[in-house]
């Protein structure tokens, strides 16, 4: 009887265990699907690998997780485990095709991510007209992604090393021409990870930096409110804080042992401006440009807005919306506005975005008082991802911004940029064996130091090919007789603007050659 008794206890025991461990994988992986439902991609793939622990084949935690990797790790480019799962969840998830055009726009494989997209939207299963706006959206972000990258601005862009760029987030570079230094935000820090410092570093080289090291007493940043601005009239640090409502504080420059002062607050009358962290004051301390939420908590929608000090009273004015030009139905956000006050740079993810948020600028037209259309800067400054925190060195033609954009080494990473000269350069295409011009083919110019960014030529009939490409460069050149295949030549080049920006190069290519050729 005790036997029995105890054999039934046990049994008990190991039935409410599971009936327990049942129900808390239910709520674990509620809050997973919340989560990615919710686009908290990384969120998402932690509770996934928490269930994962438990029980590796929970329903579809491993699809899960394979979505979650791709569109949140960027480094995480394995996409055919993902595609593994295509013949049974292609018919079991609605939105096998949706993910994939997303995961394909974000390895810039433009093409097949609209193909993965229109599928998604052709099909016969039921979607809510929200979910389809949004899946014409990210199509029509591919469109507009290879529009761009296929005629790329003459920009040269350069990722900062790593050490000074981590797998961490690096935030709103801040740099000193003069001491050739540089002040960044980052989460680094694995005792706070939820905060971020301010950190500095040194030019050490000419793409070399110092060792980063924190700036102690001006305190921490959350992600929301991590922004930072100097102002090079008087070198303040400035920053925003939620005392009072929203306020500005800044800190003093000192020298190297110290660093910077204790904050302090800017303007005791500048809270009733209802102001917020992504920020930019000017030169002369009398206008503040920010991003304000005029949506919800659960449903942000930022638009720009602009406060100015009445120089008599020290009163500043009520925040006014910066222009009708400017402001979209969706998010305007980390806005700078260049020394002489007629340009604004701001990123945002409407306008004629590549997908997330790009960098815009518009002009202010003194004829007619009013902010041009804004006008994305264009690849490689932007990218299918995000890019923010845009601001110009005081030569108005290089700077720094931050991107989470394909090949970064982190989250966010911060790059240098800079205006480049161009050359033409013009030849022809022959098959080595037969003397004969290759036709109805392309041919690519890829700088070597980013592969992602290439200029293009049709090559005609005769096999001649001409184009406009950035000088001073190394340059890996394929040959494809379709955008879709492998390239059919690869051969290295090296173009230098010594002739002048008016010379055009010329240069032929052979394929199959055994020696190379003039």
């Amino acid at each position: 009887m005790l036997r029995a008794f105890q054999a039934f206890f046990i049994v008990s025991t190991l039935l409410m265990c599971v009936s327990a461990n049942g129900q808390s994988l239910y709520k674990m992986y509620g809050d997973a699907e919340e989560a990615f439902f919710n686009e908290k991609f990384a969120e998402a793939l932690t509770l996934f690998q928490d269930i994962e622990q438990i029980e590796s084949n929970y329903q579809d935690i491993q699809y899960r997780i394979e979505i979650c990797k791709l569109l949140s790790i960027t480094q995480y480019e394995d996409i055919q485990r993902f595609r593994d799962f295509e013949e049974v969840m292609s018919k079991q998830d609605k939105f096998y095709y949706y993910w994939e055009g997303r995961i394909l726009l974000k390895k810039y494989e433009f093409d097949k991510a609209q193909v993965s997209l229109k599928k998604f939207i052709n099909l016969p299963a039921k979607k809510s007209e929200e979910i389809l706006d949004e899946a014409r959206r990210w199509s029509n972000w591919a469109v507009t992604a290879k529009k761009f990258m296929d005629d790329p601005k003459f920009y040269e862009i350069h990722l900062l090393e790593k050490g000074l760029n981590t797998k961490y987030a690096e935030l709103s570079p801040v740099y000193f021409a003069d001491k050739e230094e540089l002040l960044f935000l980052s989460n680094r820090n694995d005792q706070i990870p939820d905060q971020y410092q301010i950190y500095h570093t040194k030019h050490v080289g000419e793409r070399s930096w110092s060792d980063p090291e924190v700036v102690y007493n001006v305190g921490v940043f959350t992600r929301d409110n991590s922004n930072i601005e100097v102002v090079a009239e008087d070198g303040r640090l400035f920053q925003f804080r939620t005392d009072k409502g929203g306020d500005l504080f800044y800190s003093e420059p000192r020298d190297e042992k110290t660093g910077w002062s204790s904050p302090q607050e800017f303007d005791s009358k500048i809270s009733s401006s209802h102001l917020s962290s992504h920020f930019f004051i000017n030169e002369h301390e009398d206008r503040i440009i920010f991003a304000k939420n005029v949506g919800t908590k659960k449903d942000p929608n930022l638009d720009i807005f602009e406060s100015y000090k009445d120089p008599v009273s020290g009163d500043w004015s009520k925040p006014a919306l910066f222009s009708t030009s400017i402001n979209s139905e969706y998010n305007e956000d980390s806005p700078y506005l260049s020394p002489d006050e007629k340009t604004l740079y701001f990123a945002s993810d409407g306008h004629e975005t590549m997908g997330g948020y790009d960098i815009f600028k518009s002009e202010f037209d003194s004829a007619t008082l009013s902010w041009t259309e804004p006008e994305n800067l264009g690849f490689p400054v932007n990218s299918p991802d995000d890019e923010i925190h845009f601001k110009l060195n005081s030569d108005q033609m290089s700077g720094y911004f931050t991107s989470n954009r394909l090949h970064t080494i982190g989250d966010y990473d911060i790059f240098f940029f800079w205006e480049i000269h161009t050359v033409k350069i013009r030849g022809r295409i022959v098959d080595e064996s037969t003397g004969e011009p290759v036709a109805n083919a392309k041919i690519f110019f890829r700088p070597v130091e980013y592969t992602d960014m290439y200029f293009y030529s049709p090559i005609d009939e005769n096999g001649q090919y001409e184009m406009e490409i950035n000088a001073d460069d190394v340059y890996q050149v394929e040959i494809k007789m379709t955008d879709a295949g492998d390239p059919i030549s690869l051969e290295d080049f090296e173009i230098h603007a010594t002739g002048g920006v008016n010379t055009t190069h010329l240069k032929d290519f052979y394929l199959g050659k055994s020696t190379d050729r003039p």
